[in-house]
């Protein structure tokens, strides 16, 4: 009856031995390090069969350089008990495999080792992995590093605009006046010249200062992200136009969830956003009619879904494309404006992490789409 039990108990335990993804085996103890036992799983991790490797020993497949792993176990040192080592071995058909070794160490009443006994198996494709990983963390601190410099480049051009080009200009538009004051009275050909000189001064101003916001725009949210109110920013808006709003008779419709009443972004952001769309909704209303804007807030996807609506003049998207967004773009000339609201806009949306879409027919009004993520 033992002895039944015994060769079953054996049986099992071969049946896990030549089903685990791995080898075992048992070397004799240091220096020799011969290999006396490997199981069957040899034959898928090495390509040699156990009587191959027992012949050849395991040591002679382990790779030239990671030979030191093995060969330096030290006799005295119990913490070696189970501490994991990867290596590498060379296997019968010549491939390089990275294998991740557990051993144990036994002593025998002189503190020698007896013998080292361990499970291999085949990390190859996990240490890839982390080779491929380790190198688009790599690039990625690479790309850190470039837009950096980028950034840095750029805020010192956005210093040079607003400080060194600022001041010459506004040095010519002070001298083109104090000129200009000297041939008021004139209309003479050099009074016209100054006043092309002071018109041009003028110009170069307003375009710097554009500039200007534009590449503020684009700075790093340094800015605290805070708790923001939608109602109550709309509110403000509406209150920064309020001359507007009472010359067109706008109405307004506010559907907010209660879920998005109150955001985490940054309000000066947020009411850029709100101005230059409420504005545009106003200043693209239909002749003679009262717009009638609906704005929008709910959640969506775990995202935040923003939509400005109006019924106002609209526009043909096939003819405006991917125009509709560029800098100093304007796609109705008897308005007023340089087409910079709608750049602005987008750009502050893309620096919260979102994106803007639109929805617009000619004389069928216009929905922006604003999507951003929840914080």
């Amino acid at each position: 009856m033992v002895e039944e039990e015994q060769k079953i108990n054996l049986t099992i335990s071969e049946g896990l031995l030549r089903n685990l993804q791995g080898m075992f085996y048992k070397l004799t103890s240091p220096p020799h390090l011969t290999l006396i036992y490997a199981s069957a799983g040899c034959i898928s991790l090495t390509g040699y069969s156990v009587e191959e490797l027992l012949d050849i020993d395991f040591i002679n497949i382990v790779h030239p350089e990671d030979k030191d792993l093995l060969l330096k176990l030290d006799p005295k040192a119990g913490d070696n008990n189970f501490e994991p080592r990867e290596y590498r071995i060379i296997c019968k058909d010549g491939a390089v495999k990275w294998v991740k070794d557990v051993s144990n160490t036994t002593y025998n009443n002189s503190d020698s080792i007896a013998d080292v006994e361990g499970f291999i198996t085949d990390i190859t494709k996990e240490k890839a992995e982390n080779i491929a990983i380790k190198a688009l963390e790599k690039q990625h601190e690479g790309l850190i590093t470039e837009l950096n410099h980028k950034y840095n480049e750029l805020m010192q051009f956005n210093y040079i605009v607003s400080h060194n080009l600022r001041s010459p200009i506004a040095n010519i538009i002070g001298l083109t006046e104090i000129i200009k004051f000297h041939y008021q009275d004139e209309a003479s050909e050099t009074g016209e010249l100054v006043n092309f000189i002071s018109d041009a001064a003028q110009s170069i101003d307003t375009i710097i200062q554009d500039l200007n916001l534009v590449l503020s725009s684009r700075k790093p949210m340094n800015e605290k992200f805070e708790t923001v109110s939608i109602a109550e920013t709309v509110t403000s808006v509406k209150n920064n136009l309020k001359k507007q709003i009472k010359d067109s008779n706008a109405i307004f419709n506010l559907e907010i969830q209660p879920e998005v009443a109150e955001v985490r972004s940054i309000k000066s952001y947020i009411q850029s956003i709100f101005y230059n769309l409420i504005s545009n909704s106003i200043k693209y209303k239909k002749d003679n009619a009262a717009p009638t804007i609906t704005i929008s807030a709910e959640k969506a996807d775990d995202q935040l879904l923003i939509k400005v609506a109006d019924d106002g003049l609209g526009m043909d998207l096939r003819s405006v494309g991917d125009k509709l967004f560029g800098l100093y773009k304007k796609f109705n000339f008897d308005k007023e404006g340089r087409g910079l609201g709608l750049h602005m806009t987008k750009t502050q949306i893309e620096s919260l992490g979102g994106k803007i879409e639109v929805e617009s027919q000619l004389n069928a009004g216009t929905t922006f789409r604003i999507t951003m993520p929840m914080i």
